[in-house]
This record gives C-alpha cells, structure tokens and sequence, in this order.
C-alpha cells in the first residue's frame, strides 16, 4: 500500500483578521494582537498613513481607488507600520500572472514555491505572516500550513464564508508576490509617534505624494468622486466601486479622528480642533455610504446627487482639517 505523508503545522497563537473595509490593516492589526501587541484598527490605519489620503480614479467609479496607491506610498505605510510596536520586513518573491487560460504561467508557479516555502519557515519558527493576494485580491493572515495549502484567517467568515487552506499558486497577486514578516518589537517614544504620524498624514492628506496615473489624490479627489458620480456613464462596477470607495474612506477618515482623539494628551499641541473635524468629514462620507451600502445596488440619479453634495461638503471639511494639521506641525 503506498501512502503520502501529511505535512501540518499551525502557530500556536493563530491571529485573527480583524473586521474592516480594507484588509491590509485588519491583517496587521490581527497578527499584532497576537503577538502581544494591543494595538486598535484605529492606531494601525492612522499610524501607517492609510487613512489620511484620499483618492479618485479620473475615469470611472472604480472598485481599485481605495489600493490604487503609488509604490513609493506603500513603502512609506509599511515603514511606518513599524511605528505600532514591531519590526517588519516586506519580502517579495517576484511576479505572479496567468496564461491565457487563466492558470498560473510555469515562472509564477516556481515563484509561488519559493513564497511558499519562506512562508513555511516563519510558520515553523511559530510566527504568523501578513499574505498579500489571498484571492480576489486581499491581504489575510497565515497561520500554518497544511500539504501543500495556507492555513488562513480572512474577512471571508464575515460573510459567510469559509477560510478553506489555498494552495500556494491559488493566489490574485498583481504587482507581484510579497508577504510581510514580523521580526522583533521595537521600543518607541510614543509622542514622537504621534508627531511623525501626523506630519506625514498632513503630506499625504493635502495629496503631495506621487500617484498612479489614472488617479487624483488629495482635497481634489473629491472633485472627481463627484464628476464620477453626476457626469459619468455608469457601467456593471460603477456601484461596487462606489460603495466600496465611500466604505473604505468612511473608515479611514473615522480611524483618524479617533486616533487624535487618543492622542491627545500625548503631545503638547492641541489636537480636538483637528479630530472633530475629522469627525464630521466622517460623518459626510458615511451619508454617502447610507445611499450606497455594500451589496447589489442600482445607480440612482437621486442618490447620486445626494452623495455628490456630501462630497462637497468633505472636501470642505478636510481642508478645514489640514489646516489645523499644519498649526500642529
């Protein structure tokens, strides 16, 4: 009789995704918990920067805004992921694509392996890692793996879904392969924190960063979320990008004002100006989020120019904000 043997192995503190609209931050903070960090879903979206920007694709309502972010942004957030409490090190494994049918390309595959058993080599030393493009693309945790499969934690149990383990070339990972490695936790003057978040949140909040072509980011995004929305044709994604957009920039701008919040007698300046007018901002871009709930939708013209004025009014806010964030830095 011939058999195979199975191979397992799970951390023995398995991290739980954390319930959020975007997944890089309920990956991270979910690992960070389990580690023995006690980190909020506000702290890890304010402190990497995710928050603080915004962002408009200039042709159409689309579901990529809210990861659409230049390469140099991203490696600005995971920098300054570091600043909740842990050293990480973001590994790449090269690309990863598909032939025309749809199955992954021989070097994809040889490249998946080579993620795949770095991976293995964390989860051996009881370490869970932060995966990006866990299908549709997502970033999830590993916690171990089974055979030839991840072991994950996602958002999909939010939905009714099972966490079932993927093989390692059962992945979506455009741009490439990567997966991020908690290595040590690191001391850190928390004022200094707090001071060096908000004055990178200001850069990135008033848009002068680079950005994709096809895409605005900034106060000024605003202005194309509501072209977007009164000018455009609408098509098959237009709702989906619609309320995963206003899903996902609710959150964030909610993370900021609660961030400042906590802050707040942690420096000198003083920040409540600032995080009530965050607050507000987020209260605009949940109106818009009540007109366009996740979910199936139709693009009603009324619902559109309701959003649309909301829109109005955040960018207003926003600027109002970042004013008082210059004060401060």
């Amino acid at each position: 009789m011939s058999w195979v043997r199975f191979l397992e192995k799970i951390v023995s503190n398995p991290a739980q995704y954390k319930p959020c609209w975007f997944s890089y931050q309920g990956a991270v903070q979910g690992v960070l918990n389990s580690l023995g960090v006690d980190v909020s879903l506000s702290e890890v979206i304010a402190v990497s920067g995710y928050g603080w920007l915004t962002n408009a694709m200039e042709k159409n309502l689309c579901p990529s805004v809210p990861s659409a972010h230049h390469s140099e942004i991203w490696r600005g957030n995971f920098k300054a992921t570091e600043n909740l409490g842990y050293r990480i090190d973001v590994i790449g494994s090269g690309l990863f694509v598909w032939d025309k049918e749809r199955k992954p390309t021989p070097e994809s595959v040889v490249n998946a392996k080579k993620q795949f058993d770095l991976i293995k080599e964390e989860v051996d030393a009881d370490n869970p890692v932060v995966l990006w493009g866990i299908p549709v693309p997502e970033y999830g945790v590993v916690n171990g793996y089974e055979d030839e499969n991840y072991v994950v934690s996602t958002y999909r149990p939010l939905i009714n879904q099972p966490d079932s383990p993927i093989h390692y070339t059962g992945l979506m990972a455009p741009g490439g392969l990567m997966f991020i490695k908690f290595r040590e936790p690191v001391h850190l003057d928390e004022e200094k924190v707090v001071l060096d978040t908000i004055r990178r949140g200001y850069k990135l909040g008033s848009g002068n960063v680079p950005h994709l072509g096809e895409y605005v980011v900034g106060p000024q995004a605003y202005d194309v979320l509501v072209k977007n929305l009164t000018e455009e044709e609408m098509d098959e994604n237009s709702y989906h990008g619609t309320a995963y957009t206003f899903a996902c920039l609710m959150e964030a701008k909610k993370a900021v004002s609660d961030y400042l919040k906590q802050s707040d007698q942690l420096v000198k300046p003083d920040l409540m100006v600032a995080a009530n007018l965050y607050g507000d901002l987020f209260e605009a871009l949940e109106k818009c989020s009540q007109e366009f709930p996740m979910g199936p939708g139709e693009m009603f013209k009324e619902k559109r120019e309701k959003a649309a004025g909301w829109l109005v009014e955040a960018k207003k806010l926003e600027l109002d904000a970042l004013t008082e964030l210059n004060k401060i830095i």
